[in-house]
């Protein structure tokens, strides 16, 4: 059985998402695109859009998911509570 290999969406990647929202297409179109999961792509949308009328930001995804990633370790377990 092969093992799957996941991997953080790009920063080009984000900017690709970002377009094709600015152009009205669907998440299953974006995700056909990437060649990612049509929920991978949903989800990366909900998690950076969460107010109707706010609009995906690449740029400021990108920045605040490598910040999340860098920052998981440091978090004090007793605060996650």
């Amino acid at each position: 059985m092969e093992e799957k290999k996941y991997k953080r969406l790009s920063l080009s990647e984000r900017v690709i998402i970002q377009t094709l929202l600015e152009e009205k297409r669907s998440k299953s179109f974006i995700a056909t695109k990437l060649n990612r999961s049509r929920s991978t792509i949903t989800r990366e949308i909900n998690k950076w859009v969460q107010h109707p009328g706010e609009t995906y930001n690449a740029e400021l995804a990108n920045w605040e998911a490598k910040d999340d990633y860098l920052n998981k370790r440091n978090r004090d377990k007793i605060g996650t509570y």
